[in-house]
């Protein structure tokens, strides 16, 4: 799998609204437009790609690295 603009979620922790608890993006699959979040338990779900970043029923736990200087 390459690397793109699409794929940088993978591995990523994300809030999923309507969630307690915080998941794991696992696969983002451009072609059939679904990007899929584990939970706990091995629970894994499906959601519309991109849809549902752009309403923001997924947002992205991702910190900037810090520079020094």
């Amino acid at each position: 799998m390459s690397w793109t603009n699409d794929t940088w979620l993978v591995g990523e922790r994300v809030k999923v609204e309507g969630e307690s608890e915080i998941g794991i993006v696992t696969r983002v699959d451009l072609q059939k437009g679904v990007i899929r979040v584990l939970f706990k338990r091995f629970r894994e779900v499906s959601y519309a790609y991109p849809t549902c970043i752009r309403n923001q029923t997924i947002v992205p736990l991702v910190q900037k690295k810090q520079t020094n200087g």
